[in-house]
């Protein structure tokens, strides 16, 4: 074993010595302190971790910082991006979102029935009395087979897969039945003329004899004041979008109308009678 001096300095007394002490590669090599060194060691250790934690306090306040920066600039994005339109609201431009009555007087009689293509249909029906329009049911036959309390929109095709008309199909027996025995108690179609003026409207009736030409005045003398009126007007475009909700929520059954116009130009009509 190595002796020491007063200084802690390690005594050889032969090479072989000095060599094992100092020997690298696989094995350790231990260094040997003076007890200055060991103290100057421990004063820098002491001294180290003060500044280590105010080092990280620091990096954490500048990590707070930026990240409220950044969910300000976002929110601010944001707002930007969704902020209501600068238009007034009032007759001239704008939005208008209004209810004018409760959703608590019936429709008239007959609202629920409608006349496409010379058929007659009143609401609600079976999907099979539907089929007899003469488009085909997207996605089904009316023989497949579908689970109690089933429901679901679908679209009613035309013979190049266009969509005229949609529907939906409901199964409230209880028991698996056929597509064609699944209720319809929802009716909906458009107008493409609405859009384009050289497309045809629809053979389409509803209610009293109103079509796809009939005005607003002329569907409130029958419906009466709507249940919600949603109007979005935009002087530049020229374009005027407004929807006319006439809804009834009884405790056997719900009624609904909606007609949207488009420019003044019924653009589409849903029509829905739920027994509940």
């Amino acid at each position: 074993m190595a002796k020491y001096d007063d200084f802690g300095r390690p005594i050889y007394e032969t090479a072989e010595e000095y060599n094992r002490a100092h020997k690298t590669g696989g094995g350790t090599v231990i260094q040997n302190q003076t007890a200055a060194q060991r103290h100057a060691t421990r004063q820098t250790s002491k001294n180290a971790k003060p500044m280590v934690v105010g080092l990280v306090a620091f990096f954490m306040a500048m990590i707070f910082v930026i990240t409220i920066s950044i969910f300000n600039m976002a929110g601010g994005i944001y707002e930007e991006a969704y902020r209501e339109p600068d238009y007034p609201y009032g007759e001239e431009e704008g939005i208008i979102d209004e209810y004018f009555s409760a959703p608590d007087t019936p429709l008239p009689t007959g609202y629920e029935n409608i006349i496409y293509n010379d058929v007659w249909i009143t609401l609600p029906t079976t999907c099979k009395e539907m089929a007899t329009l003469g488009y085909e049911i997207e996605s089904y036959e009316l023989t497949d087979i579908v689970p109690p309390d089933f429901w679901e929109n679908i679209s009613l095709l035309d013979e190049n897969g266009y969509m005229v008309a949609m529907i939906s199909i409901s199964n409230k027996t209880g028991e698996d039945i056929s597509v064609g025995e699944c209720i319809v108690e929802y009716f909906y179609i458009h107008n493409p003329k609405s859009y384009d003026k050289e497309e045809e409207s629809p053979n389409f009736v509803f209610g009293e004899g109103y079509t796809f030409e009939s005005t607003y005045e002329e569907l409130e003398s029958y419906f009466g004041t709507p249940h919600y009126h949603y109007r979005d007007y935009y002087s530049q475009e020229e374009f005027q979008y407004d929807s006319y909700e006439w809804t009834y929520y009884g405790e056997e059954e719900t009624q609904r109308v909606i007609v949207n116009f488009v420019n003044g130009v019924i653009s589409d009509v849903s029509i829905e009678k739920v027994e509940n």
